[in-house]
């Protein structure tokens, strides 16, 4: 479950348990006595993942009290140790003092803060304890500030985060450990006056606000009002039932006029929750969910139209969503949705503005850059909420996409004998010319050309050095030209397991299409726009760029998967502009 505090709530208390030599055991041993080796205090103990596995080579270090991430010298070495085969840890040369007890275990991502642990002249102490999984805080600021770099550190120990400010008042704070913190943040360099007490959930996100620095004392009003939808999962009539299990699976959730009464959203501050349903009765934990703020201009209560993305645990046809909203409570907000351990590498919704909103979710957390003739007017109305509106002088491109780049756990690039999927929803204005609707120079592409309908090309270059591959080629996939009309939108999705499988739909018909290989000029240059910082090292233009064609664009998902027919054929019934699937309905 996210949750979600306001920063005046948060209790303070001191996470100070000493833990004892038993694996997952909640309670501490402190032992009296003379180190036998050293005649110096002794700090040990065995750290242990979830169900009691060793923490194999994870860091552990002890930071003295009072230590400053900002100014001070990296610690000593005698300060650190790591973890044995067993996860045994020893520190035997600190000199007495209270310290917090710091572990990380690089291979899980897990991590253990314990601190006010005291060391005596001549004591052992033991701290036995579980690594957990990390977690984010998400501040929320009620003054608006431009994107300034800051840095979040936990007075006490080594933790010390650079980040940035989102949106003008969205602060991600991730990779904490899983207690209660003071996050110190210094803001340009000048730090704020107080120190933020959250509490860190492990996994999960906390949001909490941060009251206005200029009028501290103003509280931001909250509705009375609750509402419950429900939206059955049961199939459109005349759609055959499910083919596979599908889980994890992002869906849309509308709320539109119809549905919902906007005019009694009156704060619209409130918290989104969703759940699932089954048959049974039973109810799921609360599911991942995100949103754009309801009072964002073009948006929301102003246009009476909401869009929520929720993920689905477990897709069962005889289950029903459960969509509530209480505006008692502060917002909480997913960062999961589209998660990259379903292959979700890019995701652009186009939720308010000209700049594809971005889930947040994927590694890549790929932003787009607006180039040419894109500007604050290109926003229309997509298939789920906003689309963009394009022309072929106007191209979207993601910096850090290129294949060389290695600043990103996510490139863009698959591999061509791999996984790759993408989905999406063009509308196009004319179907008398060629035209590209996106490509990753040299590695793959999105067509559309006259007579043959959307083509999906990926690219193979020869590799001088081999004197087995000596030739350029491409693979091309064609739709055809039924279901595509001028000034409709059609949806295009493809997904290919290396050359063994390919599911490639138009709308939700299957296009049984042959791959054709042919020959292939690897010097060709689609796009005529050339910004300078759209190469790499070696000149060539190398990241993935939206553009190329005159019409409209939603919904751009791409990854590094297969998806299989009933994902595709749901991906659509979800996102469709009109008899979509599922429909909320009022509960109350």
């Amino acid at each position: 479950m996210k949750s979600c505090k306001n920063i005046k709530s948060v209790t303070v208390a001191l996470l100070a348990a000493f833990m004892a030599f038993f694996a997952g055991c909640s309670s501490s041993d402190k032992v009296a006595g003379n180190s036998a080796e050293t005649g110096s205090p002794e700090l040990a103990g065995i750290l242990v993942l979830d169900g009691g596995k060793p923490a194999v080579n994870a860091h552990v270090q002890c930071v003295p009290e009072g230590y400053d991430a900002m100014t001070d010298a990296e610690l000593p070495a005698a300060y650190s140790t790591e973890t044995d085969d067993k996860g045994h840890y020893r520190l035997d040369s600190v000199p007495d003092g209270t310290y917090a007890l710091e572990a990380f275990h690089a291979q899980s991502g897990k991590r253990l803060l314990v601190r006010g642990v005291k060391v005596a002249e001549d004591d052992s102490v033991a701290v036995s304890d579980t690594l957990r999984a990390p977690g984010v805080v998400k501040l929320e600021l009620v003054d608006s500030y431009n994107e300034h770099k800051v840095v979040v550190v936990v007075p006490g120990t080594t933790i010390r985060r650079e980040t940035s400010i989102r949106d003008f008042h969205e602060l991600v704070v991730d990779s904490l450990p899983a207690g209660e913190l003071d996050l110190q943040i210094y803001f340009d360099d000048l730090y704020w006056s107080s120190v933020f007490e959250v509490e860190v959930a492990p996994g999960d996100t906390q949001t909490i606000l941060i009251p206005s620095a200029i009028e501290p004392d103003v509280v931001i009003p909250h509705d009375s009002v609750s509402f419950t939808w429900k939206a059955p999962l049961s199939l459109p009539e005349g759609v055959d039932t499910l083919t596979s299990s599908v889980t994890d699976i992002p869906i849309a959730l509308r709320l539109t006029e119809e549905n919902c009464n906007f005019d009694s959203l009156q704060y619209i501050t409130g918290r989104w929750e969703a759940v699932r349903i089954s048959k049974d009765g039973s109810r799921s934990k609360k599911l991942p969910i995100s949103y754009h703020e309801l009072a964002t201009p073009g948006y929301g209560v102003e246009t009476k139209q909401v869009v929520l993305w929720v993920r689905v645990d477990s897709l069962n046809v005889t289950d029903s969503l459960e969509l509530s909203y209480d505006g008692l409570l502060n917002p909480a907000y997913a960062f999961d949705v589209f998660p990259t351990n379903r292959s979700y590498s890019l995701v652009w919704h186009f939720g308010y503005a000209v700049s594809p909103q971005t889930d947040y979710a994927e590694m890549g957390d790929f932003d787009g850059t607006a180039f040419g003739s894109v500007d604050a007017d290109a926003i229309t109305e997509g298939v789920v909420g906003i689309g963009i509106e394009m022309d072929s002088a106007g191209s979207f491109y993601v910096k850090s996409s290129a294949r060389v780049d290695t600043t990103r756990e996510v490139n863009m690039s698959f591999d061509e004998d791999g996984y790759f999927c993408f989905s999406t929803w063009v509308e196009l204005d004319a179907l008398d010319k060629e035209q590209t609707i996106f490509e990753k120079a040299k590695e793959y592409a999105l067509l559309y050309v006259p007579e043959k309908g959307f083509v999906v090309e990926i690219y193979h270059v020869a590799n001088p050095a081999d004197s087995a591959d000596t030739a350029s080629f491409k693979v091309s996939w064609a739709s055809g030209m039924d279901g595509i009309k001028a000034g409709e939108w059609t949806y295009v999705a493809f997904s290919r397991r290396a050359f063994e499988q390919t599911v490639f739909y138009l709308n939700d018909a299957k296009v049984s299409a042959s791959p054709e290989k042919s020959d292939w000029d690897d010097t060709k240059v689609t796009f005529s726009l050339e910004p300078s910082d759209r190469s790499d090292s070696v000149g060539v233009r190398a990241y993935f760029e939206v553009g190329g064609f005159t019409g409209k664009l939603d919904e751009l998902m791409v990854g590094g998967c297969f998806r299989d027919e009933t994902w595709t054929r749901l991906t659509y019934l979800n996102q469709k502009p009109e008899s979509y699937w599922p429909v909320l309905r009022t509960e109350k």
